[in-house]
Parts: C-alpha cells; structure tokens; sequence
C-alpha cells in the first residue's frame, strides 16, 4: 500500500520563511526561492540558519535554537546540581557510561548481556542530555563530554552511520545531540554529518525507523525532499501498511487501549505530530490527537507518567513507570504542544517534569530509579523482584543501563521548550524561572521571566529592548485555573484568560514593560481507579503523605547485583534504599471530597532545592485517618539484602480491602507535601466510604 501522503501536495519549490531573524514560516518570505536540487551524502548543502525554515512549517509553535533559553531561580540550581551529580561524573553510573561513549568506538560489556547496540543507544541518551546541560549553564561539569563526544561523530560518521554506531536506533537517540548543537552553534559540519547519516539509511523495520525526527528536522533546514520521502516511509511503516504496528491507524481509532513498549510508544508515535508540522496533513494531527488522549486515558499516573513497566498498562494502585519514559513521554508531548498549539499538553509536560522526575531522582542528582511509583512505601533492590533486582533502589548505576543515561536530558528538554515562537511573536509554553533571547522583525527580544512557579501563583515578564516593538506573547492559562489575570505595568489588559487556552497579548512593547500572569491555584481531589481513591493536587503538582524512612547506603554493591555489573567502583555516589520507620497507612473519608477548598495550605520561604525534605516552600494539611486493619506482607522495617530475594518484601498492590477499611482510626491532620520531595510516599489515598 502507498503511503496515505503520496496523493497530497507537497511544497517543490520551498521558500526560506523568516520573520528578519524570527524565522517563522508564515511571517514573510525571501524572494528568492530556495535550491531543492538533489545533494549527494558527503557534498556540502545549502542549510538555513538555525531557528530557520525552507519549508512552510504548519505547526502552532516552532522551537527556538537550543540556548535561547537559559534557566534561572529553582531550575537553574537544578541543573547546577545535575553536573555536579550524574551528567558531570558518568564514571559512577558504570557500563557504557565509563566509557568512551561516541567519542569512539565502546568496548564490550565486561558481563555480556542484551544487544550489541545497546551501549550506543544508552550513551546516546546521555550525550544528548549532556550537550544540551552544556549550552544552558557555565559548569566545567557539564564541558567534559559533549566536545570530544560531538566531535568524534562529526569526524567519524557517514552514510547510516554516526561515529561508531551503524544502528537506526542508537543514531535517532544521538542525532537530537547534533540537532541541539547545530541549534547552539550554527556549526554546519554538524548538520552535514547528521544528513549524511540520514540520507544513507534505508532500515524502516521497528526503531530504526525512527531517525524520521532527525530527517523532518533537517528537511526543514534544506528543503530536501528525499528527506520527507524518509519520514513518508516511516509513516506507512507504522500507521498504514504494517498490521503488526501497535499504531496502525485502526487501532488508534478502535476501542482497545494501544499496547506496546513504552519508550517505543512515545518515540513512535512523535511522527504523527511531526508530520503535521512538516506537510500541514490535518489527517497526521487528528490520528495524533486520537493516540495521544487514549494512552492518557487509560496509562496516565497521578504524577502524570505513563505506566510503563516495561509495557504501557492500565493505571493501578501498583504501576510503575520506567525513568525513561518520564523523559521520552515529555519530548514527545511536546512535539503534539507544537502541532495543534493546545495547552492542555504543555499541563501534561509540566506534571510530568515537576512531580514523576523529582520522584524518582535523589535530590543531589546523584542516584535515580529505574522504575517508580506514586504509591512507594519500600524503594530498595527487593521492591519488585519479579522484574530485576535494583530498579527501585536510587543508585547511579542499574543492572539495564538506559534510565541512567535517559534522565539527563528531561530537565535540560524541558528548560529548551519552555519558550517558543508564533507566527506572531513568542509564547511562553512551560513556565519557570527562565529567561529568553531573540528577534523580532530583525530586533533583539529579551524577556526575563521571574517567578518561583510551581509553588507560587505569580509569573512576572519583564521585556527588554532597544527600541519600541509591536509583537504577540502568548501565555498557556492551564486547566486547573479558574481566574486567571494578567496585567500590563500594573494595569488589567482586557482578554481572556480562559483554562486551556493561550492568552494573546498583541500591543506595542517598550523596555521595561512588565507583564504580570497569575495563576490562582487552588486544592483540588482527582479521583483514581473508579473513585476508589483520589490524589490532591495543587496547581501542576501533586502532593503525597511523607512516609518516614529509614535510609541505608551501600558502598559496594550485593553479589547478586554485582555479578551483573562486574563489581561496579561506588565513588561518592552510594546506592541508596529505603525502608518505612513510620505510618503509611492513611485514607480519606468520602466527605471530605467536598471540603478540599478548606484544606490549609502553609506556604515557608522558597528555597534553591525546593524538593528537598523538610525545605519544601509548600505544604497542605489534609485530615485523614489511618486504616489500621490495612495489612502488609512484610515488617515495618526490614534490613536489606534477605538471602532469598523471591521471599523480599515488596511495595503494597492494591488499595484496602472493604474490610480492611472498615474499622479507620480517629481522624488526624497530616501534612501533605510536594510529591517530588519523597522517596517513600502514598499519593492516591483511599476513599473511606463508611
């Protein structure tokens, strides 16, 4: 079967659309047409600058080159602590991470296991995150990897190849490095060594189908139409001609939740959106959509992962996700928030980046798990046996290598995308302390964006410039927001600032204008798995009753998880569990559903490392009751390792039994608190009905 774009018109003669700087597609375009002729790999190309298009781009937000926007306030401390931790020191997190990685060729496993790529897509993932670290702050941290790693792929690369790796896969996860750093740097060998790559792979058989992200996006720098022909291969491959794809367009229009990998899922399904930005086929964009809402449906968590353990599932007291897929879920979001400009995803991404990623990361940036949950009484080796051993443990180093070198780019990903550009200015699609450097109509913008958001309702936008200018800056006003107000150097600028939606505020800017957003934020219940338990929630986070814990570092690893890793060298980065030394036990009577607006929140002063326990700048006092007759298969507290880890204790599975439930204790006030600030946690308090 054709692919379903073979019928519909594609731009032959493109035309670089800037807007005198700006570069977005539909602002104006040259005159002059721009050179689609064919371009063989290895001849030099005509590309347009970064931030710039040959083709019409149909997408509602268009990203700004990777560097335009640099953190401040939290996050800036967040990264910060991320080159110190993981990203500066990769040595700890063991195989392939001690390695070469892409600055030549990684030696074999030193305990065979997996695939021969593997290393190549583990080391791709922290190359990509470590590039970009590397152009949002000033850490000698994070300098050490990417130059030798980008360098050795530009020098070393070829057709189907990149540096050392001649694998679909691991070349789509690395070629979002030489996206960024052509973003960053201009450097056009960058994006020549990537086009070769692309141009001479032919592989469309499951990921190595999925360098369509690296082909789209050079598309758009070239106009080179062999490489939309790429990604229309891809798109029969997956949502056409193949009936074994869990995303045949069947499926995503049937009755059946999608089922299939996680990773492979958000990576997948990204093209949809993608495709409609690059060709304007509504077609794409209503498939995306469909997709898209119906894994949130039925596999979205309380702190807005994705159940994937390893495969998507439906959400339960006990689901996990894969650290992976906190990272990967949110990139891909992101490329639906581009297509259909809706901000509902942009509520989703933030969900995602301020609870499930500061939940399963220790707060140096030193440990992470592979897997975590919403409901973690127990995070140690033993908590999910029937799986591996580790992976809910917060160690550097894991026994399945991708989660370690994948949770290097969320936070970096998130701070790139937390500015875009319109067609008629600059939206501000994920808020943060944060601020923005560009043009408009061939004039620098800067806009200093001040706030300590997602603990405080205020955003406050200061506009630089030189001269006086007249552009559109569109703030999302997110769901959960009822009464949201935006001023203009004090005084109420009359729009609309309806939940869902971006407000556009199109004037003449002059310097010093400031732009004032709040955002009421007020506490509210979710309910979860059938009303048998809700989660509460404030603003984009969500909070969780604290378990007390019973911490318990290990320097050198257990012999059955030593095996694995060959004896792996701790060096200052211990792994870490956690036993419960305290209640976990709560629920919540069903009355008090209706009394959530009563719920006291305790706002303290905001700190550097807001997630940090007994710091955190906001917390919530909940009455709940503790279900004394909910029972556990192990000790409040038990020491790791047991000699029999089929016998270990593992986190509870499911919410109390009616009976269990029926004998609560008194009711008691309890301090609910940022659900990035635990390690041990309940989010989705039962429901007391009696």
């Amino acid at each position: 079967m054709s692919s379903p774009f073979s019928r519909r018109h594609f731009i032959k003669n493109a035309t670089l659309f800037v807007g005198a700087g700006m570069c977005f597609p539909r602002l104006r375009a040259f005159a002059q047409a721009a050179n689609t002729s064919a371009v063989l790999p290895g001849q030099s190309f005509d590309i347009a600058p970064p931030g710039q298009f040959k083709v019409e781009f149909h997408g509602q937000f268009a990203e700004l080159p990777v560097g335009s926007v640099t953190p401040g306030g939290w996050i800036k401390s967040w990264l910060q602590r991320q080159a110190d931790g993981l990203t500066g020191h990769p040595e700890n997190m063991a195989y392939p991470y001690d390695t070469c990685m892409f600055a030549g060729a990684i030696p074999p496993a030193p305990v065979p296991h997996g695939q021969n790529w593997w290393p190549y897509e583990q080391s791709g993932y922290f190359v990509d995150g470590a590039v970009r670290l590397n152009h949002l702050i000033d850490n000698p941290n994070a300098k050490k990897i990417p130059a030798a790693n980008v360098k050795y792929v530009v020098e070393n690369s070829g057709p189907g190849k990149l540096g050392e790796s001649v694998w679909g896969w691991p070349n789509s996860v690395v070629g979002r490095a030489l996206m960024a750093e052509y973003g960053a740097t201009g450097d056009p060998k960058v994006a020549q060594a990537l086009n070769n790559c692309v141009l001479g792979s032919s592989s469309f058989g499951y990921r190595d189908g999925y360098l369509f992200e690296e082909a789209l996006y050079l598309y758009g720098l070239s106009g080179d139409a062999r490489l939309l022909d790429f990604a229309k291969q891809g798109y029969d491959r997956y949502f056409v001609s193949d009936p074994k794809s869990f995303s045949q367009a069947d499926k995503i229009r049937g009755d059946k939740p999608l089922r299939e990998h996680g990773v492979t899922a958000a990576e997948q399904l990204k093209l949809l959106p993608l495709m409609y930005c690059y060709t304007g086929d509504k077609e794409a964009l209503d498939l995306a959509n469909l997709a898209y809402r119906k894994v949130e449906a039925d596999s979205l968590m309380p702190d807005g992962g994705i159940v994937s353990s390893e495969r998507l599932g439906t959400t339960a007291f006990d689901s996990l996700h894969e650290t992976c897929d906190i990272t990967d879920w949110s990139w891909s979001i992101g490329y639906l928030l581009m297509a259909g400009g809706e901000a509902h995803w942009g509520d989703r991404i933030e969900q995602m980046i301020f609870n499930a990623l500061p939940g399963a990361v220790t707060k140096d940036f030193k440990q992470l798990q592979y897997f975590s949950s919403v409901n973690q009484v127990l995070a140690s080796s033993t908590a999910c046996p029937r799986l591996a051993p580790t992976r809910m443990s917060y160690r550097a180093a894991h026994e399945t290598e991708c989660c370690a070198g994948n949770v290097n780019r969320a936070m970096p990903n998130y701070v790139t995308r937390m500015w875009m550009r319109t067609n008629e200015g600059l939206a501000a699609t994920l808020f943060g302390p944060s601020e923005v450097n560009t043009m408009i109509n061939g004039q620098p913008v800067r806009v200093i964006e001040e706030t300590d958001y997602p603990f405080r309702e205020t955003i406050s936008f200061k506009i630089k410039l030189s001269s006086p200018a007249t552009f559109a800056l569109s703030l999302r006003i997110p769901e959960w927001c009822d009464g949201a107000a935006v001023t203009v150097n004090g005084s109420s600028f009359g729009i609309e600032c309806k939940p869902g939606t971006f407000a556009l505020l199109k004037r003449e800017y002059r310097d010093g204008d400031v732009v004032a957003l709040r955002l009421p934020m007020s506490v509210q219940l979710k309910d979860w798995y059938s009303g048998g338990a809700v989660s509460v929630e404030r603003g984009p986070l969500v909070y969780s009753v604290k378990v007390d814990e019973k911490r318990v570092e290990s320097q050198r690893d257990p012999d059955e998880i030593r095996r694995i890793l060959k004896g792996n060298d701790i060096q200052g980065f211990p792994a870490v569990e956690f036993f419960p030394a305290g209640e976990w036990r709560y629920g919540m009577d069903a009355a008090q559903k209706e009394a959530a607006h009563k719920f006291n929140v305790i706002e303290s002063a905001m700190t550097e490392n807001p997630f940090l326990a007994g710091n955190v700048p906001v917390q919530i006092e909940v009455p709940l009751r503790v279900l004394p007759q909910w029972q556990s298969s192990w000790q409040p507290v038990m020491e790791p390792p047991p000699a029999n880890i089929k016998m270990a204790p593992k986190n509870p599975t499911s919410l109390p039994s009616p009976a269990e439930a029926q004998t609560p204790g008194e009711s008691k006030t309890v301090q609910l608190v940022p659900y990035g600030s635990t390690y041990l946690r309940l989010t989705t308090l039962p429901v007391i009905k009696t």
